[in-house]
């Protein structure tokens, strides 16, 4: 997805997206306030300017969402959103789409002064493109809402700033609604929302082109398929036989290891002169001993087994230079 942006160009793309942003933010607040105090209604020049506006806005509010969808998927490695801002994308598409026959074929109507035929295009498709952008709306709405919810549960990097954005298209869905429904009659309430959530979003890639990218979620590893395996030969089979003969007897040799012989050297003779050697030993040569018996067994020893185990090896290697240790 977007391979076409490589990671070491995001910083700068965040950064002109992020003035775009603020831009658009501030028209959107300049056009409200003249729909809301000097638009007139049914006049052919504040109709082109409102649905010229609507294009225009449209398609920045489309570049901006592609950048939200880049910004989560390549940055954040967030890709809940993914299909939510594509069918954003889309209905936005057919919104600008319908706007957009209404816009030129005002443009028509001026240059072709009392065509009739102008006059009969532009009303038939003037119905047409309301329905399909009334239909576009109501989807929207619904997107804004859900995509809204997801945005403000992400607590990767600015959880605050997200939380605002996601409220943000919520109560943008909302008031949208409202609007359709006759319910709000003032543009300056109708974008405010929207003018929020795109400052807002402009702060947010600001921000985050100069964190350090090793705050930043790392891209996953490639899954590697396993389900392929080739064709061995003859001796990789046997080379394979023999290791696991092999493994089959370390593994024999280990719990062979691990059995901890039995020795009670009080059933032995030579007990007195056996302890006497053990006793007489300095303490390296303890610990020498005791390192010496452990490594045949795979598992932690007690003292005592500890001292058993050097018994008993001192029965069976060491009794010959009994007099080494004698009592001076």
């Amino acid at each position: 997805m977007n391979n076409f942006i490589s990671k070491a160009n995001l910083p700068k793309i965040y950064n002109t997206t992020a003035l775009i942003a603020f831009i658009y933010a501030g028209l959107m607040f300049i056009f409200s306030v003249y729909k809301d105090f000097f638009y007139v209604d049914q006049t052919w020049l504040h109709g082109l300017t409102a649905n010229g506006f609507s294009v225009f806005s449209n398609l920045i509010w489309m570049g901006l969402l592609f950048m939200l969808k880049v910004f989560l998927n390549k940055t954040l490695q967030y890709k809940k959103a993914n299909s939510l801002i594509n069918g954003s994308l889309i209905f936005l598409g057919i919104g600008v789409y319908s706007v957009g026959v209404v816009f030129f074929k005002l443009l028509k109507i001026y240059f072709s002064s009392d065509d009739l035929n102008a006059m009969l295009s532009f009303g038939a498709s003037s119905i047409s493109s309301a329905i399909l952008l009334m239909l576009s709306s109501v989807v929207l709405i619904v997107i804004d809402i859900i995509l809204g919810n997801r945005l403000r549960k992400i607590d990767i990097v600015l959880k605050d700033y997200f939380k605002i954005l996601g409220f943000s298209f919520i109560v943008y869905g909302i008031i949208s609604a409202l609007i359709m429904a006759k319910v709000i009659n003032s543009d300056i309430v109708a974008f405010l929302p929207k003018i929020v959530l795109v400052a807002v979003f402009g702060y947010i890639l600001k921000e985050v082109s100069k964190m350090n990218p090793a705050d930043l979620p790392s891209e996953p590893e490639p899954k590697i398929a396993v389900n392929y395996s080739p064709a061995k030969t003859f001796s990789e089979n046997k080379a394979e036989k023999v290791e696991k003969i092999n493994v089959s007897d370390r593994k024999k040799e280990i719990a062979v290891q691990e059995t901890i012989p039995s020795f009670d050297i009080n059933e032995l003779e030579n007990k007195e002169e056996i302890l006497s050697y053990f006793e007489n030993l300095s303490n390296d040569e303890k610990n020498r001993l005791g390192v010496v018996v452990a490594k045949n067994y795979n598992q932690d020893l007690t003292a005592d087994q500890t001292k058993n185990l050097i018994l008993h090896y001192i029965v069976e290697k060491k009794l010959y230079d009994h007099n080494r240790f004698a009592p001076k």
